[in-house]
């Protein structure tokens, strides 16, 4: 006879499997809405890490099959889509972070305008970015964003313990952190109004000793303990008894594994996490806000309410080409698979255009001995037998030549519908231009890039910082160091951070794209000011040159040199004369250069 405990346990199981079973319906139906955008997935990241055409689709059609008569036997891939990616990626970082302070503190009331409260606020993030890496986690989200047209993050607030030589513990890290989720990891109902409202669900896979360690040292998870026991004895019983036990009634399939057996004995766990409302059929009731870990597509393993301040989670996403109707964006190289395909295509098409070209196709009419080594080498020769007979060579096509050139267009076109002008990599259009008809082909033709940069920016990063700044009022505990560079004097302080002063009324904006662009667009216009006002010495007169000395430091990012100094040059010719009055010898005048 059982005992109450196990019968406890076994009716817990029993309410709570509904609400597992809804979960993993949704995923699994969720996933399967994403299979078009797991595909063009796939071809983009061929063809971006393709060593040649046997990698990508161009192979379904190429050399790769020997009895494949219509295809070439080259299996050259030029990496033009390689190229786009990389550059974007680069231009979309240095947009972004151009310099340290890439961001700024923004307050909305009185007190959270002193300078004080800003210092604070924007201190404390700077130095948890540097400790936990924030840009290079970025550039990973840069990456996914390019390369498959959405990135999503979540923002956590984490206590990392480190071990020293000694085996003595102590605290690593303390504060929130952005990790990046992989988009093959998470679904959410697409054709929601809104990624922000939108249920979601992550995956995780984990061996089972990484499932007990995390079990162990995150006991705030609040993980249930008499399902972590149930998770243990499953596997044990699924190695002692045979495979078609262990499939018993469990008529599911687990992504990579196949069958249940194979996924128990695997060795690994699937975690599923729940973010957001969900009916609960035990119940009848709906539960709003629910965080709820699902093991093993049939236990649920945590269920609480979601602890934020607008009860959403940490999540974040962002879509390069926003679709209507559908919350999965497209990628900028999407498009332009088809155009690699081309570029590929005609690439081998040529090179076996040249093959022929060097070993032609012969015609052979008539009685003609073809034996020796050297018929049909340079210098060969066939012997006419009977004084009939003849040998030529069929003339291919040399308009193939003209490849190369079409190829140079394509390739032209691609960056240009990729949003990466080519003024980005320093190739200038053609024609004689002023400097100020070159910035605004540049302002022009970097529009689209600009408005992509500004949509990750204010879509994303904005809303990430603020969610770092939020964990961090939450969680802090007591006080934190944090490290300050003084700007004007290149001086180290640190500042003492409690709880009270992240708690004010502002946000944090990061300013990195839009200063970048404005930067650009100031710099272009004081340029072409000073070419103007110099024309007229009236006009000139008006802008004093110590206030355009300072324009220029700032503008062109010099501030941390501290070049600007009141008539710094007026110092330096008076120390030039003394120095070189000094080394004359008496009674000649001193030679002084003509301009000083």
């Amino acid at each position: 006879m059982a005992s109450q405990e196990s019968i406890t346990i076994e009716n817990l199981l029993l309410e709570r499997k509904q609400v597992a079973e809804a979960i993993t319906k949704m995923y699994t139906e969720w996933k399967s809405i994403r299979f078009e955008a797991e595909s063009r997935w796939k071809e983009t990241t061929n063809y971006v890490y393709a060593t040649s055409t046997r990698e990508t689709s161009n192979g379904a059609i190429g050399g790769v099959d020997p009895d494949n008569q219509a295809g070439w036997s080259h299996s050259t891939h030029l990496p033009k889509l390689t190229q786009i990616y990389d550059n974007l990626i680069a231009n979309y970082r240095f947009a972004l972070f151009p310099h340290n302070d890439w961001f700024k503190f923004i307050g909305e009331d009185k007190e959270s305008v002193t300078i004080e409260k800003r210092k604070a606020a924007e201190s404390y993030l700077k130095t948890k970015h540097r400790l936990s890496g924030f840009e290079d986690i970025a550039l990973d989200l840069l990456n996914d964003w390019t390369l498959y047209g959405n990135c999503f993050a979540e923002v956590t607030y984490e206590s990392r313990v480190g071990e020293s030589e000694e085996h003595d513990a102590y605290v690593d890290y303390i504060g929130p952190v952005m990790r990046r989720i992989s988009p093959y990891d998470i679904v959410f109902n697409p054709l929601a109004t809104s990624f922000y409202n939108t249920p979601k669900i992550i995956r995780s896979i984990q061996s089972m000793g990484e499932f007990i360690r995390t079990i162990e040292e995150n006991p705030t998870r609040e993980y249930d303990l008499k399902v972590v026991d149930i998770i243990k004895e499953t596997r044990s019983a699924a190695f002692l008894a045979g495979s078609g036990e262990s499939d018993k009634s469990e008529q599911l399939v687990y992504d990579g594994f196949g069958s249940w057996t194979n996924y128990i004995k695997s060795g690994y766990v699937e975690i599923l996490d729940f973010y957001g409302d969900i009916w609960d059929p035990s119940s009848q009731k709906l539960l709003k806000n629910q965080m709820i870990t699902v093991v093993d597509r049939l236990h649920i393993l945590r269920t609480s309410e979601i602890k934020t301040r607008t009860g959403k989670p940490h999540i974040f996403h962002a879509g390069w080409r926003k679709r209507p109707d559908n919350i999965w964006a497209m990628g900028p190289l999407d498009n332009l698979i088809g155009m690699q395909y081309q570029i590929n295509h005609l690439e081998n098409a040529k090179a076996d255009a040249l093959d022929q070209m060097i070993v032609p196709t012969r015609v052979i009419v008539g009685d003609v001995d073809e034996s020796g080594v050297e018929a049909g080498r340079p210098g060969g020769h066939y012997r006419i037998l009977g004084g009939e007979g003849s040998v030529s060579n069929l003339a291919p096509d040399t308009t193939i030549l003209q490849a190369d050139f079409f190829n140079q267009a394509k390739m032209a076109l691609m960056e240009e519908l990729a949003g990466s002008p080519r003024e980005a990599m320093g190739i200038r259009t053609p024609g004689e231009k002023t400097a100020f008809e070159v910035n605004s082909l540049q302002t022009a033709a970097s529009r689209n890039f600009q408005s992509r940069i500004n949509q990750f920016e204010s879509d994303f990063i904005d809303k990430i910082i603020n969610a770092e700044l939020e964990l961090g009022r939450e969680y802090l505990d007591g006080d934190d160091q944090i490290k300050v560079v003084d700007e004007s004097t290149g001086v180290q302080e640190f500042l003492t951070i409690t709880k009270d002063d992240l708690k004010v009324n502002g946000k944090l904006v990061p300013i990195g794209a839009r200063h970048f662009a404005r930067q650009q667009q100031l710099i272009a216009n004081a340029t072409q000011l000073i070419q103007l006002a110099s024309q007229d010495e009236m006009v000139l007169q008006h802008f004093p040159s110590k206030k355009l000395a300072k324009m220029y430091e700032e503008l062109l990012g010099l501030d941390d040199l501290d070049l600007y100094e009141e008539f710094g040059r007026v110092f330096e010719a008076q120390e030039l004369q003394q120095l070189i009055q000094a080394a004359s010898p008496e009674g000649e005048p001193p030679v002084v250069p003509e301009d000083v």
